[in-house]
């Protein structure tokens, strides 16, 4: 009986210590389990948490570039660009796209056609419409030296640059023209008086020559100041300027002085309307004459045969800002010429009827802005004409504007 139990125990325990071992080895499996799957979240969050720090600092990078840049494979499979490229192509930058498909045709879209095509490097000119203005952008294409042989284009708005350089080159040839044409007329004079003896001894032949070589003389010393007095307000040369507060109504009333004769001989009538009066002004008072004298000038030049009105009012806006405007009721501008008169050089009068160096209205643009204000013009032709100027009233407000400049 008792080999018996020994028996069954011995028995017992050849079931239940394998038992307990598997037991235990299965639940330090399970606990091994449990802490690999932690550690495979944990794996999972933090390559989750490192890519969206890579999406951040590849959107961040994209973002402070500051200019268009697309990546694209050859086929034109689009792999990232930043939004700035978004808004000039007019695709989403979260879609992986065809760029060459979703693209309708442009030359911007063969121009990126050509570069994913070429697999070089190369810099491409191309004109471009965006928001129904025509631009000028320059493409800097970059092949990556990757398996995939990633294509990285950058584009750069160089419109403005073209715009300066347009603007240089026709400042030349103008510039070159205007000074041409008076000096021809004084040398044809002096050849004629050293040539012709006779004419040289004629007092009445000789006295017209010298007033015409006068005449002449004087409109190339104007141009050239007219010339100098914009190229110092394009340097925006403030220190140059004497700041100070004057009385509005005074400057006008030096330009009416100046200008007496003209008006007189074409009957024109000045009519003013200052609120307040006495007005006060901060800024250059030389330059803030040229500036009503150019205007009032231009609107009598303007209409040498109508017995116009000029109108200059001044009212306060607000606290810190002063309305200048110059109206009259003469020709006016056509809508064409209207965008265009700022220009250095431009004429809206073509007949050559109207003397002038044409650089009347660009030195009073330049002198407003250098000054802290702007100017814009109005026309209803042969109804009404006007140059509307808004211009900071105090030092403070000025100097905060040019700084914001």
């Amino acid at each position: 009986m008792v080999s018996w139990n020994i028996a069954i125990g011995l028995l017992i325990i050849a079931f239940v210590l394998p038992f307990i071992f598997l037991h235990a080895q299965l639940q330090a499996s399970r606990a091994r389990s449990l802490n690999d799957s932690a550690e495979m979240n944990l794996l999972r969050r933090h390559r989750k948490e490192l890519e969206q720090h890579v999406a951040q600092d590849k959107t961040l990078f994209l973002s402070a570039l500051g200019v268009p840049f697309i990546l694209l494979r050859p086929s034109g499979r689009l792999i990232m660009a930043n939004e700035e490229a978004g808004s000039l192509l007019g695709i989403s930058t979260k879609l992986s796209i065809n760029l060459l498909r979703s693209m309708p045709a442009c030359p911007l879209r063969d121009a990126i056609a050509d570069a994913a095509k070429c697999g070089l490097p190369a810099s491409k000119r191309v004109a471009h419409s965006l928001n129904g203005e025509e631009r000028i952008y320059r493409l800097l294409v970059t092949p990556l030296d990757n398996s995939e042989r990633h294509i990285g284009i950058v584009c750069h708005d160089i419109t403005e640059e073209q715009r300066t350089m347009v603007i240089r080159r026709d400042f030349v040839a103008n510039a070159s023209h205007e000074l041409r044409t008076p000096m021809t007329i004084i040398r044809g004079y002096l050849e004629n008086l050293l040539e012709s003896p006779a004419s040289a001894e004629d007092p009445a032949m000789r006295t017209r020559a010298l007033q015409l070589m006068q005449k002449h003389s004087e409109r190339i010393e104007r141009l050239i100041e007219d010339m100098l007095t914009i190229s110092r307000l394009e340097r925006s040369e403030i220190i140059h300027m004497n700041m100070c507060e004057f009385d509005l109504s005074g400057v006008i009333n030096d330009v009416c002085l100046q200008l007496e004769s003209m008006m007189n001989k074409q009957q024109a009538i000045i009519e003013m309307d200052i609120q307040p009066s006495p007005c006060s002004l901060y800024g250059d008072r030389f330059y803030w004459e040229q500036i009503i004298f150019n205007l009032v000038e231009n609107s009598l030049k303007n209409n040498t045969n109508q017995h116009i009105t000029i109108r200059i009012e001044a009212k306060q806006l607000g606290e810190h800002k002063l309305q200048i405007s110059v109206i009259d009721n003469g020709c006016g501008i056509s809508t064409e010429s209207l965008p265009f008169i700022f220009n250095r050089f431009f004429r809206a009068n073509i007949s050559g009827k109207i003397k002038g160096t044409g650089l009347g209205l660009s030195i009073v643009r330049h002198a407003v802005e250098a000054q802290g204000g702007q100017i814009t013009a109005q026309s209803e032709p042969n109804e009404r004409t006007a140059f509307i100027i808004t211009s900071p009233l105090h030092a403070s407000i000025h100097q905060e504007a040019n700084k914001l400049a």
